[in-house]
């Protein structure tokens, strides 16, 4: 096993950049780390939702995801998170449920 040292660990790099001007950046990170609006048990979903901080491009160009998960913010069912989170107050123009990993059969 590798041992992580200060020249093998990945550079982090902080969004901090409007998205037009940090496009080819998301193209060249190997790993985002990005916080959940929440999860449901029920459908095994994390719920991702875009904020200026988090754009849309951070959740879906980098290959690899880690995903922040807060306790309080678990939710039994899909119909409870929408309810408590108050959805209908107002949503961002992306919102996605991640139910686990994707194979071809599902798409088939």
């Amino acid at each position: 096993m590798r041992q992580l040292t200060s020249e093998t660990m990945p550079e982090l790099v902080d969004y901090n950049q409007p998205i037009e001007e940090s496009k080819d950046l998301m193209f060249g990170v190997d790993a985002a780390i990005i916080t959940t609006r929440g999860g449901i048990p029920e459908t095994s979903s994390r719920i991702l939702w875009t904020t200026p901080d988090e754009p849309g491009l951070m959740l879906l160009i980098p290959p690899v995801h880690l995903a922040v998960l807060h306790t309080d913010t678990i939710f039994n069912t899909f119909w409870i998170a929408v309810n408590t989170e108050q959805w209908n107050s107002g949503m961002p123009n992306n919102v996605l449920l991640i139910s686990g990993p994707s194979k071809t059969a599902d798409i088939e």
